[in-house]
């Protein structure tokens, strides 16, 4: 009865009993791996590494075998990687935190804002400044601390675009520039507004020294202008002018005369020279003093230029124009400048201006289109 029951058993539950079996057998096997790899697997590691050295070759130029990456993954079979705990904090796993670079050149490893000392090179960290709060109530771009100092109004909107010490410029343009809008010696510089208009205007003699004779009063020269009618009605009016007198209604005066000659070498002369008259007058514009040199004319007249004219074109306020020469003065809202260079560039002009009080240059150009 009893074996017939042990029998049934058996036969009933055989499939069960054969899966127990299966699974002891199997967790035992894991057991007996995961216990052999952590007692021997540095052993085992270094057994194989030692092998393999017995095993190299001397001296046949065969380079030997870099064991450094087995003997690193032999080690993790003992110590495995974990993943570090997702911080909540931080974003989702799927996003790292924020990191920033170490100041170190040399390093430049990516570290969290927060760090004092960089964990891959040692080096101190600069800390954060904490950002600068500029308080402006009543949004006008003037810093309400910056308006109490001044006497202005945190609270008026309007006090930007007024011109508290009447010098030109308004307030919001006095905070940009740095200058105090109480002090009307303090302002921007007004050239910033100031542009130079092209083209120059260039004014010459009209007249050139045609030649010259000494007489018993003195030098006269013999001044002529081509493009004058004389006495007669044609073109062409002479002013025989000694040294020291007007030069007929020219404005000008005949200040002095200097005789001299150089010696040329001839074209094609075989080294021979010749002898060239280079006398020259000095000539003053009666008006303001200003001097220019006539040479002696050889062969074509040249145009001889007196002024170089330039326009500054001052846009404050309005827009105010100044035709200037060397020599000139501007005057903007009180504070006088010298006009000390106008000149030509390749590709456009230029002004020197000079501050008549603060003896500071500035020069002012302009290309052309």
């Amino acid at each position: 009865m009893s074996s017939r029951i042990g029998g049934n058993f058996f036969t009933a539950h055989y499939d069960w009993i054969a899966a127990g079996v299966a699974v002891l057998a199997i967790a035992g096997a894991v057991v007996f791996f995961v216990g052999a790899l952590e007692e021997d697997g540095e052993a085992q590691a270094s057994e194989a590494v030692r092998r393999i050295d017995m095993r190299k070759p001397d001296g046949n130029g065969v380079k030997p075998a870099d064991m450094e990456w087995y003997v690193r993954i032999s080690k993790l079979v003992k110590s495995p990687l974990t993943m570090t705990p997702i911080n909540e904090k931080g974003g989702s796993f799927l996003a790292s935190d924020r990191r920033v670079f170490c100041a170190k050149a040399e390093c430049r490893a990516p570290i969290p804002p927060a760090t004092k000392v960089c964990p891959f090179c040692n080096e101190a960290q600069p800390e954060e400044a904490a950002p600068e709060v500029v308080l402006d109530a009543d949004a006008d771009g003037l810093p309400d601390e910056w308006e109490r100092k001044y006497g202005l109004s945190p609270n008026d909107p309007n006090d930007a675009n007024d011109d508290l010490d009447q010098d030109g410029f308004t307030n919001a343009e006095e905070l940009a520039a740095g200058t105090d809008p109480s002090d009307r010696n303090d302002h921007p510089d007004y050239l910033d507004s100031i542009r130079l208009a092209l083209p120059l205007k260039e004014t010459s003699l009209p007249f050139f020294l045609r030649s010259y004779v000494k007489t018993r009063d003195g030098v006269k020269l013999d001044i002529f202008d081509p493009k004058k009618r004389n006495d007669y009605g044609t073109l062409g009016k002479s002013y025989p002018t000694l040294v020291g007198q007007d030069i007929g209604d020219t404005g000008f005066t005949a200040k002095e005369f200097e005789q001299k000659e150089k010696k040329v070498k001839i074209a094609g002369g075989g080294g021979a020279v010749k002898t060239v008259d280079v006398s020259f007058a000095t000539i003053e514009r009666k008006s303001d003093g200003k001097t220019v040199t006539l040479s002696v004319t050889q062969g074509k007249p040249k145009r001889v230029s007196v002024d170089m004219q330039a326009k500054l074109v001052y846009e404050r306020g309005g827009v105010k124009e100044f035709v200037v020469v060397e020599g000139d003065q501007i005057d903007l809202n009180g504070t006088k400048y010298a006009v000390k260079e106008i000149k030509r560039l390749p590709n456009g002009a230029a002004v020197t201006l000079e501050h008549t009080t603060l003896g500071k240059s500035r020069t002012i150009e302009a290309l052309e289109q």
